[in-house]
């Protein structure tokens, strides 16, 4: 694994990240009976963090065995911290999908046979110390938006339905940014939703990537509690699904 010099930094940074993340692993694997290394696998987004992209594409490589065998090694919560602030220390940079184009703090993949659109958001614009949904960034992020719509026109003309997916859509600053129709249609989804991404655990990190003690608190209290069955209910701000046609998008950044 290559790293940079910030990586530790960033390691002892996002400490209480993996902590929460590694107890509600251990809290679904004992509930579950089911292996450990399985939990992280489904119930971490460590696979992304370490710059190894989504773990569906590639279950078995030799640097996440490497990092499991370390943690089934471990003795306990602690050590388990540890190894993982450890391990990413040295790791590369997350990285997209080969699928995924990005625009800014946007990215979108290719539509789905029936013209599904779905895209993602990532905070890639921070270096001034200011949010990426501040109000003063607005513009920018529209400008993101109305680019990466061009490209779905342009590239996807069977695009028909944009759907979104997020902790996010409980933040009027990210909804502003879309159709109203978008963020009007928010609910809450019926499907098992996948918690190895950032659409339930970036709730957690603010733009300095600090631990937010509110939503880190409620977690823990919620964790007493865990629905095996419904974990993503847990979460403070559960992910939100919203959808709209894709003509929307079009009329609203005018592409």
């Amino acid at each position: 694994m290559s790293g940079t010099s910030t990586r530790p930094a960033r390691a002892e940074h996002f400490r209480g990240y993996f902590d929460l993340q590694l107890r509600f692993a251990a809290l679904i694997a004992d509930a579950a009976a089911a292996p450990f290394a399985d939990a992280v696998g489904l119930y971490t987004n460590f696979h992304r963090r370490f710059g190894l992209g989504p773990i569906e594409a590639d279950p078995g490589s030799a640097a996440w065995r490497g990092y499991i065998d370390g943690l089934l090694a471990c003795r306990g919560h602690d050590d388990r911290v540890n190894w993982t602030q450890a391990f990413y220390a040295r790791a590369p940079e997350e990285r997209l999908p080969a699928n995924e184009r990005p625009f800014g703090c946007f990215s979108c993949t290719p539509p789905s046979e029936g013209g599904l659109v779905r895209f993602h958001f990532a905070n890639r614009d921070s270096t001034d110390g200011t949010g990426p949904l501040g109000r003063a960034k607005t513009g920018a992020r529209m400008c993101e938006l109305a680019a990466m719509f061009a490209f779905i026109r342009g590239a996807y003309p069977s695009a028909t339905t944009v759907r979104g997916l997020s902790w996010l859509y409980h933040i009027e600053a990210y909804r502003r940014l879309f159709p109203p129709e978008f963020g009007a249609s928010r609910t809450l989804p019926e499907q098992r939703l996948r918690l190895n991404g950032t659409s339930s655990w970036g709730q957690f990190l603010d733009h300095r990537e600090a631990i937010k003690p509110a939503l880190r608190d409620a977690f823990l209290r919620n964790l007493a509690h865990l629905d095996i069955e419904r974990p993503w209910r847990a979460f403070p701000l559960p992910a939100l699904l919203a959808e709209a046609p894709v003509a929307l998008f079009y009329a609203h950044y005018r592409v």
